[in-house]
């Protein structure tokens, strides 16, 4: 793995823990920075990078971020202060996992033993176990904050693919359990609550922008121009035109 240590205090920590614990991973390269990281990836292949923020959170996910634009190396985020915002934030650039400081080995290397399923198949099973969710704290994340996230992350990513199934994966939570929650804090399904948020989204588009529809559609998660205009019309009541110029009028 590569670990990258912005506090400059862990490499010898975790390297005893990962040896005492006889870990199939071994630390390769333990770097300071986000310009070292970069250089040591781009000269060699890690099979997994540990990221600990410490008090760098600004750095650990601005190298996340541009790790992930070139890698789908398998990520492991430690630390930080903002709790809900790395965990919102690290859920946007697809980190794989989250863990606060101070880290227990046990958390530790439940986590990179997770992480293997991204290197590796598992054979198929019959019934696959529920993936333990992201911890803050030492603590679950709680239903309300789970949905935060969520919603966060759909309202950031309206233009983009989004299911709940991947969503789920990412937060390490089973999808029809997440489902459920969701209903239940929400009253009303992640899907609908989605077609709202893009639905308002291409009203406010159409309302104060002079983007063309099928921009706006694309703008809200529509590749394909007649569906949006079916859904446009079935949540509205009208055309994506007729909306825009009743709403230029008006004005």
């Amino acid at each position: 793995m590569l670990l990258v240590d912005y506090s400059r205090r862990l490499c010898r920590e975790f390297r005893h823990l990962l040896s005492h614990n006889k870990s199939e991973y071994v630390i390769g390269d333990c770097v300071f920075s986000s310009s070292a990281a970069l250089t040591a990836l781009s000269e060699q292949h890690y099979s997994v990078v540990v990221v600990h923020t410490e008090r760098c959170d600004t750095a650990g996910l601005w190298l996340c971020h541009y790790i992930r634009k070139k890698s789908n190396v398998p990520i492991l985020l430690l630390g930080g202060r903002d709790h809900f915002r790395l965990v919102r934030k690290a859920l946007t650039y697809q980190v794989n996992d989250y863990l606060p400081c101070p880290v227990s080995s046990s958390a530790l290397l439940h986590s990179l033993h997770r992480l293997r399923t991204c290197l590796e198949p598992e054979p198929v099973k019959k019934s696959p176990p529920v993936k333990p969710p992201i911890h803050l704290n030492g603590k679950a994340l709680e239903s309300n904050h789970v949905i935060r996230i969520i919603k966060a992350y759909v309202r950031d990513h309206l233009g983009d693919e989004i299911t709940l199934k991947k969503i789920s994966d990412m937060l390490h939570f089973n999808c029809a359990y997440l489902g459920q929650k969701f209903r239940l804090e929400e009253k009303m399904s992640f899907t609908d609550y989605m077609l709202q948020q893009r639905m308002e989204k291409a009203k406010l588009l159409l309302s104060s922008t002079s983007l063309r529809i099928y921009e706006i559609a694309v703008e809200v998660g529509y590749k394909d121009i007649d569906w949006f205009y079916k859904k446009f019309k079935s949540y509205t009541g009208s055309s994506p035109n007729a909306y825009r110029r009743q709403k230029t009028h008006t004005a």
